[in-house]
Parts: structure tokens; C-alpha cells; sequence
């Protein structure tokens, strides 16, 4: 099983190069907006639990309580238009300050539960929304969960791979912020980048809300269907498809 932690942490960490990621990044960029500098971390952590959470056990969640998957991703997106509208529009940043303020309760500096909440909020929508390029280590596990068969070593893979998809994203929000506190043409216009940031968060809520995220990975993988293999190739290894038979085994024992 370490193998196979060890290999679905770097399958996630590599697939922050593929054009999967493209209908999200929108959103990790504009994280980095603001100087919060918890915000980024309630981000990849609000990502990390949430799509551990929903890959394992989305298809659990359906069946007993019969709500559509449709609802939760739907769900998501207003949670990120609002972000958006709040980057757009000053007094609706405040209000949601103000929400997450009193969500937070008494909390000893509010301004940083506020940044590290709000963070949360936007990652546990990512973790929602985000699809990845699978490979074989994680369609395994996948497949575990649609069969209701998730044992521990399902759930420590897939919490590898979203750690190891979390750092990337965490590098990309921290550098932006850095880049946008240094350069003082990006400080000076600091509130129209913010702007600009929640129109992108926006447009982009509206187009996942369309599905017109999964037809561009549709597109994307079936116009370079060898670049995506090229990302996938470290997990097709004898050793690493001798772990997956054995995990597909333990999931049969104990469905």
C-alpha cells in the first residue's frame, strides 16, 4: 500500500500540468488577491478534505439521501460566483466578511478566521468541482467507491493524491501573492487586478454551471490523447498494477 500512496502523491503533484486543471485555475489565481496569508492555506486545505470526501464517498451520499451530484456542483459554483461578485464589488466583500465574521464566532483576530475561512469555503468548492485527468491509481479507487467497497488504503491514496495535487496549487497562490506585493506597477493596481480576478471567477462559475468545464477536457483528451498518457505513464509500471490488483482484491473481500 506505501507504493502505492508514495506513487498517487506524485501522480498528483504531476497532474497539475494537465489541461484538466485549465476550468479551476481561474480560481487558484484568484486566491492569490489579497495579503491574507491564510487564506491560501484554507484553499488547498478546503481542496485536500473536500475531494478526498467526494471521491470516496459522493456515490454513498447520493444513495441514501437520493440528491442529484448535479446539486452539490451546483452548490459549489454560486459559492465561487459570490467570491467572485465580492472581488467585483467592495460592499458585497464586506457583507461576506461579515457572514464569515459571524460564522467564525468568537474567534480572537477575526480578520484571520475570516481570510482562513473564506479560504476554506473556496476549496471545498474546487474539491467539488474539479475532475482530473485520471489515471490508474485513482480510477482504482474510483471504482471502489462506486461499488461502495472504500477501505483505508482507499482513503490514504486518495488523500496522497490530493496532497500531492495541494502543493502545486499552494505554490501558485503564494507566488502570485508575492509577485502582486513586489511589484509595485501590480501594488499600485492592486484593486483592478482584484476586479479583474472576480469577473475571470465569474465567467468561469457560469461556463462549469453550463458543463462547458467537462466538454473542454472532452475536447482536450480527445485532441491530445497522447499528452495526457504522457502524465498518466508513471503509473503504469508492473509493480504499481500488481499493488492495484491487490487493492481491487481486498475491495471484492470486503464490499
Amino acid at each position: 500500500m506505501l507504493l502505492l500512496i508514495a506513487f498517487a502523491f506524485i501522480a498528483g503533484v504531476v497532474t497539475i500540468l494537465s489541461p484538466c486543471i485549465l476550468p479551476v485555475l481561474p480560481f487558484i489565481l484568484s486566491s492569490s488577491t489579497g495579503t491574507d496569508k491564510r487564506k491560501p492555506l484554507g484553499v488547498v486545505l478546503g481542496f485536500v478534505l473536500s475531494f478526498t470526501f467526494f471521491t470516496l464517498f459522493l456515490t454513498t451520499i447520493v444513495r441514501l439521501t437520493g440528491l442529484s451530484p448535479d446539486i452539490l456542483r451546483y452548490f459549489s459554483v454560486v459559492i465561487l460566483f459570490l467570491f467572485g461578485l465580492g472581488l467585483l464589488i467592495p460592499q458585497f466583500q464586506v457583507l461576506l466578511e461579515k457572514a464569515f465574521t459571524m460564522v467564525a464566532g468568537k474567534v480572537p483576530n477575526q480578520s484571520k478566521a475570516t481570510g482562513l475561512f473564506g479560504g476554506l469555503l473556496v476549496g471545498f468548492s474546487l474539491g467539488l468541482l474539479w475532475t482530473p485527468c485520471v489515471g490508474p491509481i485513482l480510477a482504482s479507487v474510483i471504482t471502489l467507491a462506486l461499488t461502495g467497497s472504500v477501505n483505508s488504503s482507499a482513503f490514504f491514496i486518495t488523500f496522497a493524491y490530493a496532497l500531492g495535487t495541494a502543493i502545486p496549487m499552494l505554490a501558485i497562490i503564494k507566488g502570485g501573492q508575492s509577485l502582486l506585493q513586489r511589484n509595485q506597477w501590480l501594488l499600485k493596481n492592486s484593486a483592478n487586478i482584484q476586479k479583474g480576478f472576480g469577473v475571470l471567477m465569474m465567467l468561469t462559475a457560469i461556463a462549469i454551471f453550463n458543463n462547458y468545464d467537462r466538454k473542454f477536457q472532452t475536447f482536450i483528451l480527445q485532441t491530445f490523447p497522447q499528452y495526457s498518457v504522457g502524465l498518466t505513464a508513471i503509473e503504469d509500471s508492473e509493480l504499481v498494477k500488481k499493488e492495484l490488483q491487490n487493492l481491487d482484491d481486498a475491495g471484492e473481500k470486503n464490499p
